[in-house]
């Protein structure tokens, strides 16, 4: 089973959605009864656009608790990878530029790290060294995973000011992307909802 490194091939696999969409965790793939909702032999709930995204808490690397519950009213995009992961590594200065350019705006870009416990010095000196302002939980036990459906590294959900998934991303997200920009845009311009 693999666990934390896997082999690059599998990664890339996994990327592509093939045979082996369950092998960068070692966990069954979405739709084949590993959805932690699911019946015995029944298929995994899709996480669909449009749905309510999964509750999800962690700690952030400077010791804060941070939930997407506490972030209702801003726009996230949720990015969750690893620091082995080269895509994951190319895509930071875009995800904090995106975070800088609308910060004011109400978007919050939240990295959720999966990352084992023995590689958390790489990760805090990988998020000091790109510079990222945007908070950065530690997942080491993988909690994101189940709930949001990851097939493999990086990935990344556009959530509404009300709690909304609206856009996910199984790849890494390129510098000025056209699709995700429409969508924080359109995200970003409706008001938050009352509380």
């Amino acid at each position: 089973m693999l666990r934390r490194r896997p082999h690059p091939v599998l990664v890339s696999t996994c990327l592509l959605g093939l045979v082996l969409v369950g092998a960068c965790e070692g966990k069954p793939a979405a739709g084949t009864g590993g959805g932690a909702a699911s019946q015995p032999g029944s298929p995994a709930p899709v996480l669909a656009v449009g749905a309510p995204a999964p509750p999800f808490a962690g700690t952030t690397l400077r010791g804060e608790p941070l939930s997407l519950a506490d972030l209702r009213g801003r726009v996230v995009l949720l990015n969750v990878w690893a620091t082995w992961c080269e895509p994951c590594r190319e895509e930071l200065p875009e995800l904090q530029a995106l975070h800088t350019r609308h910060e004011a705006r109400g978007l919050t870009v939240l990295g959720v790290s999966t990352d084992a416990a023995r590689d958390f010095k790489t990760l805090r000196n990988m998020v000091s060294g790109f510079g990222l302002t945007y908070p950065v939980i530690h997942d080491e036990p993988n909690r994101i995973g189940a709930p949001f459906q990851i097939i493999g590294y990086p990935a990344s959900f556009v959530i509404d000011r009300a709690g909304t998934l609206r856009w996910r991303r199984d790849g890494m997200i390129p510098a000025g992307d056209p699709d995700l920009a429409a969508v924080l845009e359109a995200a970003l311009a409706e008001p938050a909802p009352a509380r």
